[in-house]
């Protein structure tokens, strides 16, 4: 399973879910995606800018319901992808062992280019093993850059330009992912 995590479940994650299952759909693949917050209230939905700037995608975000990030989520995940530092360090608490598997969105892209061909690799996991290396054996978080700025309270341009990278980094995503998918995923 790959899971997204930011804030309150309502914009960020839900639009990266959504993206990636989107794109998910026209491969074999049988990955699992799902999102979650750090912060959530119950019985929430997606923020209605987040609905309305997806629809500009022909995605209905209109049915999302908030989920709270929670141990046994972060166990089953087998690659985390953060919004900011801050969430990253809201999963390192709930396992400190997700940490190998924890990136922020932009640095899957940025560390995906350096690391063996996915066809190279017997499993998903090892590509995932394979990514946490390429950040060169430290622990440190991802470049600021790596992170995705919060639409929230903030006006639609702001929701679009999120959902624009978010867009650009999924579609990044499924094509390094899709190679694996019949592969022990």
């Amino acid at each position: 399973m790959i899971l997204f995590v930011c804030t309150g479940n309502t914009c960020r994650s839900p639009m990266a879910e959504a993206f990636l299952k989107d794109k998910l759909i026209n491969t074999t693949s049988e990955i699992e995606v799902f999102s979650a917050g750090t912060n959530v209230k119950s019985n929430s939905g997606a923020t209605k800018e987040a609905i309305k700037v997806m629809e500009n995608f022909d995605i209905d975000l209109s049915n999302h319901t908030t989920h709270l990030l929670n141990k046994q989520t972060v166990e089953k995940a087998e690659l985390i992808v953060a919004m900011t530092r801050p969430h990253e360090l809201s999963i390192s608490k709930i396992q400190q062992q997700a940490r190998n598997r924890t990136f922020l969105a932009g640095e899957i892209v940025r560390l995906g280019s350096l690391i063996s061909k996915m066809e190279e690799l017997p499993s998903f996991k090892s590509w995932v093993e394979e990514l946490h290396s390429a950040r060169g054996g430290h622990m440190t978080s991802g470049r600021s850059g790596d992170e995705i700025s919060d639409p929230f309270d903030k006006p639609l341009d702001e929701y679009e330009k999120v959902a624009m990278r978010l867009n650009g980094i999924c579609e990044v995503l499924c094509k390094l992912l899709t190679s694996t998918v019949n592969k022990n995923f």
